[in-house]
């Protein structure tokens, strides 16, 4: 073994290891002291799995292997990385390794040598959650008998008895509780029991083993107890068997089986004549004793449920029958009534009967329940990117089939991405917290959709107060992307993806409405992104296809530079604007207008000189002007007349005719009613 590496000794031992060799000993026994000690310590790199040699041995099951390498010193305790059921475990030990696969004889051995039998990986699993998880009731009795904690919660405050119920291990799942495990533990984010988890997984055996042990029927976060959630899920075996349990109050099962209707009527595959069955159920039983009916809770109309009331009784639920619509509508009011008005459970079904308005080409009524789910959204604390992306994409739908879209709609789905952001930003900085990577994508999305909805906007109506209002609401909060791009700098970039389909067949980029509308909202003209490039210089690269799209060019580089737009600005690869330009019209442009501005620093120190601030000193220079100077009145009236030459001579005097008034939106800071003027002109 003397002409191995360090490292060819360590892959030797780990191979045998793993494969169960009977050549293990001699092979430990040929290698020096400090290679059989680097070779116990070294992790393999094995597919997916990172381990060393007694961690694969364990986990492999080989208990030869595991004496032998006990024997020479391996350690007991060493971490390692696992890959199980598509899931990669890190902070794995010999004893989990073992226990994961059901190796009861190695577990045994592992004990005896005193592993610690409530090791935890990095996410806080013991060898108890994972063979209770895997269902190796052996393992987990002698894990138990050798002391492990029942109760033990990972990360995510799972027990092993969590575990064992969500995989349908009936045999483990009585074995823990004999021994102790608390059943009405909760999960830290969903506050759901291991009754949750047998309910939603269909395992009626183990809920009915459950109950009968004495598990309590907890409302989770949401409010659903296991009776309602499984309503929810629309488990109709599962409802059936929970309300025919002596312990359900008749209240209970009057709300379970409208519920279950309500949802049935809002979810896939829908069946509205079973929907309407259980409602009726439900109703029926309200009225079993007519001397003291059990009436519903009158909820507020709603205006994007149309301003529906809920039925009362039979005769007006049976208006209902048959009426798609009027059913999914009321499915909604029971659900608002049962869960809260401000549940995260009722958002899916609004958003799925908008879902089938847009179908249907009920676009306003499609509009207002997705809207009421964003707002609703935002109550509980969700992220409504998913719903303005598919608000975003159903505006560009309207547009393309020509169907009336309302400003004020798109106005109003605005003004929530703005509150939605600035709610956002409000907690990230009272929390003092690092925008995270979800964070992010979310703030693009948000950005990506503003952006969107401008483009739209521009197509239906001219700016007005709202909409400029909330623009400048948002961009107060500074959006950037990854790329720290602005909306201007999204706006005049060709490059920029428009990621709705719908939103892409009907809008283009660059921009140029969408460019002004958010420049009269006052985003800075010149800020620049991680690269140093300022709109102007991501603009320049545009390639017209089309006169029409060489139009668009020259429009978007003259509002650019007519609201102060520098060409002379340079990114971080000391590019200018003019450097960046992928066309000669772009260059054009921009030589002119850089021209023009050089034109434009002489008329300022034209004035300084008039007003007798300056002096001129040498060729092209001015200095502060000193007393007694003879020559003063001619050299001012020289200067003038080389300007005077040069304005005629001016390629686009006619744009620059207002001097003063331009100057001031190039050199200092925008002015919101100054820049409204100009846009207002160029829009002329």
């Amino acid at each position: 073994m003397g002409n191995l590496s360090v490292s060819e000794c360590a892959t030797k031992v780990y191979q045998t290891a793993s494969d169960g060799s009977s050549d293990l000993t001699d092979l430990l026994k040929r290698l020096k002291p400090e290679q059989s000690k680097t070779a116990l310590e070294t992790k393999t790199k094995d597919g997916s799995h990172f381990v060393t040699p007694l961690i694969i041995a364990a986990h492999n099951g080989n208990l030869n292997s595991v004496r032998i390498l006990l024997r020479y010193g391996a350690d007991i305790e060493a971490r390692g990385t696992l890959k199980m059921d598509d899931e990669v475990i890190e902070g794995c030990t010999p004893l989990w390794a073992a226990a994961a696969s059901g190796r009861l004889d190695v577990v045994k051995l592992l004990i005896e040598r005193n592993a610690d039998v409530d090791s935890r990986t990095l996410t806080g699993s013991t060898p108890l959650r994972v063979a209770a998880h895997e269902g190796h009731l052996d393992v987990v009795r002698c894990l138990v008998e050798s002391g492990a904690d029942v109760n033990a919660r990972n990360d995510y405050e799972s027990t092993p008895l969590m575990a064992a119920c969500y995989f349908g291990h009936l045999s483990v799942v009585t074995y823990l509780i004999d021994k102790g495990a608390f059943m009405d533990l909760q999960y830290k984010d969903a506050g759901n029991t291991a009754l949750h988890d047998a309910v939603k997984r269909g395992y009626l055996e183990m809920v009915s083993q459950l109950l009968a042990l004495g598990a309590s029927q907890l409302p989770n976060n949401q409010g659903l107890t296991p009776l309602l959630h499984a309503c929810n899920l629309r488990s109709i075996e599962m409802v059936e068997y929970l309300i025919n349990r002596p312990e359900c109050k008749k209240e209970q099962r009057i709300d379970a089986l409208e519920l279950l209707g309500a949802t049935s009527a809002n979810d896939k595959p829908r069946d509205i004549n079973k929907a309407f069955s259980y409602m009726k159920r439900g109703m029926e039983m309200r009225y079993e004793d007519l001397a003291h009916p059990l009436l519903k809770k009158k909820m507020e109309p709603v205006e994007a449920y149309q301003n529906r009331t809920e039925s009362q009784t039979l005769g007006e639920l049976a208006l209902l029958e048959g009426d798609d619509h009027a059913i999914g509508m009321e499915g909604l009011i029971i659900r608002e009534r049962i869960l809260g008005s401000d549940n995260p459970a009722i958002l899916y079904e609004i958003r799925f009967r908008g879902a089938v308005l847009a179908d249907s080409e009920q676009y306003d009524l499609c509009i207002g329940l997705w809207q009421r789910a964003m707002e609703k959204a935002m109550n509980c604390d969700f992220p409504i990117t998913e719903d303005l992306e598919r608000l975003t994409d159903l505006f560009g739908e309207m547009l393309q089939k020509g169907k009336l879209l309302s400003p004020n709609s798109i106005e109003e789905v605005f003004e929530i991405l703005v509150a939605a952001s600035e709610k956002r930003t409000e907690e990230r900085m009272s929390k003092n917290l690092q925008e995270e990577h979800e964070n992010k994508e979310q703030e693009e999305t948000l950005q990506y959709c503003a952006l969107y909805l401008l483009m739209i906007y521009t197509k239906v109506r001219v700016q007005n107060a709202n909409m400029i209002d909330f623009l400048q609401r948002f961009l107060r909060l500074n959006p950037r992307n990854n790329d720290r791009n602005t909306l201007l700098h999204l706006a005049a970039w060709h490059e920029t993806p428009i990621k709705e389909d719908n939103v892409r067949r009907v809008c283009k980029l660059p921009c140029v409405e969408t460019m002004k509308l958010i420049l009269h909202a006052g985003c800075d003209v010149n800020a620049v992104n991680t690269e140093g490039n300022t709109p102007l210089h991501l603009a320049v690269t545009f390639k017209p296809a089309d006169p029409e799209e060489a139009v668009i060019l020259s429009e978007m580089l003259l509002l650019l530079l007519d609201i102060g737009a520098d060409p002379k600005q340079a990114n971080k690869n000391a590019q200018t604007p003019l450097d960046s330009c992928e066309t000669g019209e772009a260059r054009t442009i921009l030589s002119e207008k850089r021209g023009l501005i050089v034109m434009d620093d002489d008329f300022r120190d034209d004035r300084k000189i008039r007003s007798g601030e300056y002096k001129k000193r040498g060729e092209g220079r001015f200095a502060p002007k000193t007393e007694n100077d003879p020559n003063e009145d001619t050299q001012k009236e020289t200067v003038t007349k080389e300007l005077s030459v040069r304005t005629v001579c001016s390629p686009r005097d006619k744009i620059w005719s207002q001097t003063d008034k331009l100057q001031r939106c190039r050199r200092l800071p925008l002015e919101q009613a100054k820049l409204r003027q100009i846009l207002e002109n160029n829009s002329e």
